[in-house]
């Protein structure tokens, strides 16, 4: 990801920050599918990328 696509983003969150890796964000690439990136002086660096999968809930009455 490099910081444009990280700055036009709308489905980003600030997680915290990092003194060694600088503002840490979670961000959503797509349906399903995030990455947890850090921003320091303009350079995105990925650290983590993982997938969600649905899952059917059942209940019971």
């Amino acid at each position: 990801m490099n910081y444009q696509s990280f700055k036009s983003n709308s489905s980003k969150e600030y997680l915290g920050f990092c003194e060694q890796k600088g503002f840490i964000y979670s961000v959503q690439l797509d349906a399903g599918r995030y990455a947890v990136v850090a921003l320091n002086n303009g350079q995105v660096t990925t650290l983590i990328q993982f997938a969600v999968q649905p899952y059917a809930v059942r209940m019971e009455v």
